[in-house]
């Protein structure tokens, strides 16, 4: 396995677990906006972890972990990534994959001999228009296909969009919570400027998420759980007022 990096604890990536995370180097997609080009473009890969290091590093960490976060880059173009999270899953971790959902074949493996606990698939926008969101030709028919198996997969989740300015809209990010109507959760993440896939893109204003605020009753009634990450601590919808909107 091309491992790119590990963080050796996080309390927020696996919900209710103390995981460690683990960066899977290289992807199939060129999202302008991706925030890990070391993981995403050859050219800016650094030395890969020694995966015995890794191994060595899971075994003193038994009964202080609980699980572990494979993410990338893309885990799911790699061969051998069923044969690495069998490895993990026997030393009593559990899973959590986070994958752009390219590959459902990898995926429906996966799910089907039972290695996660957990999966977080990112939906980039369109799935009719994927090339504009995230600069690969993905096939539609590859997201859908992702999407229906983590939510009939009876396995926790959630999906999330990076809602970049420019890229996304209120009305197209409504048109995807519907496309996972029904789910465990979907949350929308702010872009936040900063060193980007491309530099251009790193130039860009912060999304707005003001709309998103307004609009959350919306997304609330269509998904188990919304969540809007990156939204500005100074701006609050006050439910329990109707006609109050915005309050700083």
């Amino acid at each position: 396995m091309r491992i790119g990096g590990l963080q050796k604890t996080s309390l927020i990536d696996f919900p209710g677990r103390v995981a460690a995370v683990v960066f899977t180097q290289g992807c199939n997609m060129r999202c302008a906006y991706c925030h890990n080009p070391s993981l995403v473009i050859p050219a800016q890969f650094e030395a890969l972890l020694d995966e015995a290091s890794l191994w060595d590093f899971l075994e003193k960490r038994r009964g202080r972990l609980d699980g572990v976060v494979v993410s990338g880059g893309e885990p799911t173009i790699h061969r051998d990534l069923p044969a690495f999270l069998r490895r993990i899953r026997s030393m009593g971790y559990e899973i959590k994959l986070d994958t752009n959902g390219s590959n459902p074949f990898m995926l429906k493996g996966l799910l089907d001999e039972g290695l996660l606990s957990f999966v977080a698939m990112d939906i980039k926008g369109d799935p009719g228009d994927y090339k504009r969101y995230c600069g690969a030709a993905i096939p539609a028919e590859s997201v859908r296909a992702s999407i229906d198996l983590v939510m009939s997969s009876g396995v926790a989740h959630e999906f999330r969009t990076t809602a970049v300015p420019g890229l996304h809209t209120l009305e197209s990010l409504k048109a995807l919570c519907e496309m996972v109507r029904g789910a465990d959760r979907y949350a929308v993440q702010a872009f936040r400027p900063g060193s980007c896939l491309d530099p251009a893109c790193g130039q860009l204003p912060a999304y707005d998420m003001t709309e998103l605020l307004l609009e959350r009753a919306w997304f609330e009634a269509r998904v188990k759980a919304f969540e809007l990450r990156g939204a500005p601590e100074r701006l609050a919808i006050d439910a329990s007022r109707p006609g109050m909107g915005l309050v700083h």
